[in-house]
């Protein structure tokens, strides 16, 4: 089977990319009103690395066509920018759909904001041996996703030029054969 590559969209990332940089807009404003407060500080420096974290992203697949996500017959790797990851088929049970949701409220409004992730379930002998493998913060992280979501890890699924569903089936489709 051919390779499938995926990357992040434009245009799913643009609202976000906006609204980070509307924080660091306020922030600034905040500032030059002679507001030294730690939330001026915080909306500059959290939304302004994350609006340039996925700009950065966005810019670097599109000049140097490295995709984020490379799917083969064997395996599916994930290029972050940050860090390269491979997940082998033939170490996983079943990829699986998961909603993270959160809702909050801002300086006068709610916010609502959810992620999708494909969850990674796994064989047990796999699970067992990354869990041995594992720094000790990295095996106290992975605790904390079991106990939370029930798997030790999982794929961003949000905001690619494919809807998660898809990408989850895909995944499954290539786990069969």
């Amino acid at each position: 089977m051919e390779e499938i590559r995926i990357y992040h969209s434009i245009w799913k990332n643009i609202g976000l990319i906006a609204i980070c940089f509307v924080f660091v807009a306020t922030g600034i404003l905040m500032l030059l009103r002679g507001e030294q407060s730690f939330i001026a500080w915080t909306c500059i420096l959290f939304f302004g690395g994350g609006g340039l974290f996925v700009l950065f992203l966005i810019l670097r697949e599109i000049i140097s066509h490295k995709a984020y996500y490379i799917i083969t017959d064997e395996s599916v790797s994930m290029d972050s920018g940050m860090k390269k990851w491979e997940v082998r088929f033939a170490d996983v049970e079943e990829f699986y759909l998961m909603l993270f949701g959160n809702i909050g409220t801002g300086w006068t409004f709610i916010i609502v904001s959810s992620s999708k992730q494909i969850g990674i379930k796994y064989k047990k002998e796999v699970e067992f041996q990354k869990m041995n493998d594992a720094s000790s913060v990295g095996r106290t992280f992975r605790k904390l996703n079991e106990r939370l979501a029930g798997i030790q890890e999982s794929l961003p699924a949000d905001g690619l030029n494919i809807k998660p569903q898809e990408l989850c089936d895909l995944l499954n489709m290539r786990l069969t054969r």
